[in-house]
């Protein structure tokens, strides 16, 4: 089953800490390479594909080329460690349970409450992507998309109330659509000709433009975490699991790489609402008016159920972490449809005060992805500490050089990481308060 890359995230590791007594023997080892090179696909191609190449042109200009291969190959080590802990480590988990599995639990709770803060500032991006979409096809102005973002978020919590399910062959169809777009946009684009807003950085300046536009790129890959939750359905996780992590980030990155030199090329970015829609714009001039509305109607029903799986993960987390007694119980009951319909409204709240702040306040989307960006890079960072404990000394240089990206990629996000920082810092505190360290746990702080 597809989810979007945060939304299956969270369901993921609500089902860890739900689930934490089967065996792995209970999982179906049924995927191949082939089967999980199209899981790697469907993870990341989502809503990012709709903004983040024209944000990339927008940051870097020219130099956009040379700044996602720039962050492709920052992302490998770090997607080899987590190939390297699935095949070794096959858990529904993910990174909580490498993390959980190198440090103790309270690690392991810090990283639930680290992600459950993503809600402030990751749903009210796609959900304005989504209605910037909605724009184009009612022709309204862009004073509509506040509007439009709030009736996107009442659709979603009606769907997470009624328990919603989601299909993996319309998913799977839904991407295989918009790769073929993408094709076809590549032929009647002259993909050829964009090789020429392609443009090396060379002095300081272009480095610094190309490299801190890698800050907002990074959002394409955090479907890194979701395969690591299927090492355990891999018929062959040691060998099969690598190829499919692999294999499908080439693929993703392809299609991302043209769609960045065809928007270049044709001119359709420039301000949030106009990258928000940019997609939309490049079909627009290469096929129409009518087409663009078309294809605008998909990409909203794309939006749409990525969010809303996105907004369901986050109502499970907090059902999850009120029966660990971290929130109310109130939140909880199920109901007669199985959904945890209060955690949903108090997901919906904060959602809507998150769309709203990032109205009113002025601040630019891309600061919210940065933001997003950092919290996933702190659990990546650690799992790739946790690596360097639970592998051998050969796969431990590959962790350090995981642990290196890392650091980069800390580095050109820059002040954004302060949010992530200060919530897994204060729940980090808030787990240790809760009881006194074991020796055990007391020993693997002192060594991280």
């Amino acid at each position: 089953m597809r989810y979007s890359s945060c939304g299956y995230l969270i369901l993921s590791h609500n089902k860890k800490q739900l689930d934490k007594g089967k065996q792995m023997t209970q999982y179906q080892k049924t995927l191949g390479p082939i089967q999980g090179m199209a899981m790697t696909v469907t993870t990341f191609i989502g809503t990012g594909l709709m903004i983040l190449p024209a944000m990339s042109v927008t940051q870097a200009g020219s130099f956009a080329f040379y700044a996602w291969l720039i962050t492709a190959v920052m992302i490998i080590p770090i997607a080899l460690i987590f190939a390297l802990l699935g095949a070794r480590y096959p858990s529904a988990g993910g990174a909580s349970h490498y993390i959980g599995r190198a440090f103790g639990s309270r690690y392991e709770k810090a990283v639930g409450w680290l992600f459950l803060s993503i809600l402030l500032v990751g749903p009210a991006v796609a959900i304005k992507v989504a209605a910037a979409y909605l724009a184009i096809i009612f022709k309204t102005s862009d004073q509509w998309i506040l509007v439009f973002s709030l009736i996107t978020l009442a659709g979603m919590l009606v769907f997470a109330i009624v328990g919603m399910q989601t299909s993996a062959r319309f998913q799977t169809g839904i991407v295989l659509v918009m790769i073929a777009t993408i094709l076809w946009l590549c032929f009647i684009g002259d993909i050829q000709a964009t090789s020429q807003v392609i443009e090396s950085p060379v002095t300081r300046s272009e480095w610094q433009q190309t490299l801190y536009a890698t800050g907002v790129i990074f959002w394409c890959f955090l479907g890194i975490e979701v395969m690591a939750h299927m090492g355990a359905e891999f018929k062959n996780p040691a060998r099969d699991f690598p190829i499919a992590l692999l294999g499908g980030i080439t693929i993703v990155i392809l299609a991302y790489l043209s769609l960045v030199l065809l928007i270049a090329w044709h001119h359709t970015y420039g301000d949030e609402v106009t990258n928000s829609q940019s997609l939309a714009l490049l079909v627009s001039k290469l096929m129409g008016e009518t087409s663009s509305r078309v294809f605008a109607a998909g990409a909203y029903i794309i939006a749409f159920a990525n969010v809303a799986i996105y907004i369901l993960g986050f109502s499970r987390m907090v059902q999850s972490m009120a029966q660990q007694g971290a929130l109310h119980k109130t939140f909880i009951g199920l109901n007669k449809n199985g959904a945890p319909e209060k955690a949903v409204l108090l997901v919906g709240v904060i959602t809507l005060l998150s769309i709203l702040f990032s109205e009113l306040s002025g601040w630019k989307m891309a600061w919210f992805i940065e933001m997003t960006n950092g919290s996933f890079l702190i659990i990546y960072t650690l799992t790739c500490i946790a690596a360097i404990k639970l592998v051998n000394r050969t796969a431990q240089v590959l962790a350090m050089v995981a642990l290196l990206s890392c650091g980069f990629m800390v580095f050109f996000i820059g002040k954004s990481m302060f949010f992530a920082m200060i919530v897994f810092c204060l729940a980090l505190l808030y787990e240790y308060m809760k009881a006194p360290k074991s020796p055990v746990e007391e020993s693997n702080l002192h060594i991280l």
